[in-house]
């Protein structure tokens, strides 16, 4: 127990039994605390900026990218080749390019991808790009009901593009607004349209129920005037008519119950390609392809393309005039390599030998490596800014623990006189800074986990007080706080590893500013500190 007494004195003498709280220690420790929660949140938010960006990228084009290195005429028995292998999960063809898009007098150039649409669940989700695009139409007195698009309705005469592009030219797909809904108690069922097809006219649609199971559905152009009983009411009127779908509520609909629907056509694009252009520098003049808009998608990964068109590999192919063409290979492998990139790397030279070298596999972090150091650079460029603010911390506590040496001389000489040893009486000061870096650092760790937990409604706070409401949406574009992925130290190896570090560091710098404090008591002579007024 005799070694323990320098820690029981330091102890002591930051926290004093006469009184509550030292002022001194509290700001000591409210100091390191605040330096260890800035430095973990910027680190740990830099980490999920960093993860939320991997999974975007792996989404949009997959773990790697089969470019061929030569024209490849026979690339559906290499795509073969490559989904037979045991960690391959999907392979998806493409071919890319630029288009004119024209719409009355306003023009677009997107960057242009052709697939195969029956690659609904291919590497690209592009279901879910048109859920993530779809915007409803804000209308007086009516309710946009239109369906979200799926790749069903991809067809050689329909596209999707970004909503960059449908700004740009002014269009949007089809669209169906809900007029007036008689059906006045929310227990009752209602109508919704499930299927809106790009060939769908602008036309009105009424189905009134005559009867309680019984309606009669007209449009106002005249092609549809029928009758029907709730059995009949999901029948499919073919390509180009709305479907609709009854929802069961818990009062059956009665006698009077009226829908209204109107509906909006899809905007037709003219587009005109390369082959265009040279057909007429040779006085062969060749009209525009025209396509409908089937859909607005919007890509995660801003690095994909702002102004992007997708449509088939058939129109594509046409509006290049190419037959057979491929123009590379979207590859996504067995979850077990979404983390591990040297296993991943390897995988792809692998694959690579295996086709013979007619295609160069490029994993995802390969080909965006720039990215991935831009990242990395201002992490370390943020940590190389936060660490000053411990070393401020440092400087303090070494300041104020120097003035407490000069404060105690008499007291330390009494300690050396009673037999106590230099080094011993040098720990006193020294334990002081270990104390206040370990409170500190918890501390820290405190809010910083705090900070995490309610991240959203903090940045929330924050971005609405300086870009306001509207300017909410455009800061979210970028940084999306409210899809990021901060895990907590006992969720992740590397977020733990963050908070270690951070630990250490306070502790070591606290401890370290106590030295000199520490060394200054320790050469004290105990009869001239006796003598100290």
């Amino acid at each position: 127990m005799k070694s323990a007494w320098p820690l029981f004195l330091a102890w002591k003498q930051l926290f004093p039994s006469q009184r509550k709280v030292s002022f001194f220690s509290l700001l000591a420790i409210v100091g390191v605390a605040l330096g260890v929660n800035v430095m973990i949140v910027v680190v740990a938010f830099m980490q999920g900026f960093q993860q939320k960006f991997r999974s975007d990228i792996i989404d949009a084009q997959g773990h790697a990218r089969a470019v061929p290195l030569q024209r490849q005429l026979e690339w559906r028995e290499d795509s073969q080749k490559i989904a037979s292998q045991p960690e391959v999960e999907k392979v998806s063809a493409y071919m890319q390019g630029h288009l004119l898009l024209q719409n009355r007098d306003y023009h677009a150039v997107p960057f242009s991808m052709g697939i195969d649409p029956g690659q609904s669940d291919g590497v690209l989700p592009l279901n879910q790009f048109l859920k993530k695009g779809f915007i409803p139409v804000q209308g007086y007195d009516s309710k946009d009901v239109t369906p979200i698009p799926t790749t069903d309705s991809l067809e050689d005469d329909v596209v999707f593009i970004t909503q960059q592009v449908a700004n740009r030219l002014g269009v949007r797909a089809a669209t169906v607004l809900l007029l007036d809904d008689q059906n006045f108690s929310i227990n009752k069922g209602r109508l919704v349209v499930e299927r809106l097809d790009p060939y769908v006219e602008s036309d009105e649609w009424t189905i009134e129920f005559l009867s309680g199971d019984q309606y009669n559905l007209r449009n106002s152009l005249g092609s549809i005037d029928l009758n029907g009983s709730l059995e009949q009411i999901a029948s499919d009127l073919g390509w180009g008519y709305p479907k609709f779908k009854l929802v069961e509520g818990i009062t059956p609909l009665s006698k009077g119950d009226r829908f209204r629907f109107q509906t909006f056509r899809s905007s037709i694009l003219e587009i005109y390609s390369p082959t265009m252009i040279e057909q007429a520098k040779s006085d062969e003049m060749a009209p525009p392809r025209e396509v409908r808009v089937g859909g607005i998608f919007e890509v995660p990964w801003q690095g994909f393309h702002t102004d992007a068109l997708i449509g088939t590999s058939r129109f594509m192919a046409d509006m290049r005039g190419e037959e057979n063409a491929c123009d590379g290979f979207f590859i996504k492998f067995k979850t077990d390599y979404l983390h591990d990139e040297n296993k991943l790397g390897e995988l792809c030279a692998r694959l690579e030998g295996y086709l013979e070298g007619n295609w160069r596999i490029i994993p995802w972090f390969v080909e965006n490596a720039w990215f991935f150091d831009l990242l990395k650079f201002e992490e370390y460029l943020m940590v190389l800014i936060m660490i000053p603010i411990g070393l401020v911390a440092a400087f303090a506590i070494a300041i104020a623990l120097m003035t407490t040496v000069l404060r105690k001389t008499r007291e330390i000489g009494l300690l050396v006189a009673m037999g106590g040893t230099r080094f011993a009486v040098g720990m006193i000061f020294c334990m002081q800074g270990f104390i206040i870096g370990s409170l500190g650092a918890l501390l820290g760790c405190g809010l910083a986990l705090t900070f995490i937990r309610y991240r959203d409604v903090l940045m929330s706070f924050i971005v609405t007080r300086i870009a306001g409401e509207d300017g909410q949406a455009g800061v979210t574009q970028f940084y999306d706080f409210y899809s990021l992925e901060v895990p907590y130290p006992w969720e992740s190896e590397q977020s733990m590893m963050t908070f270690l570090t951070f630990i250490v560091f306070a502790v070591g710098v606290s401890t370290i500013a106590g030295l000199l404090p520490a060394w200054r008591a320790a050469r004290m002579n105990p009869a001239e500190a006796l003598r100290s007024e």
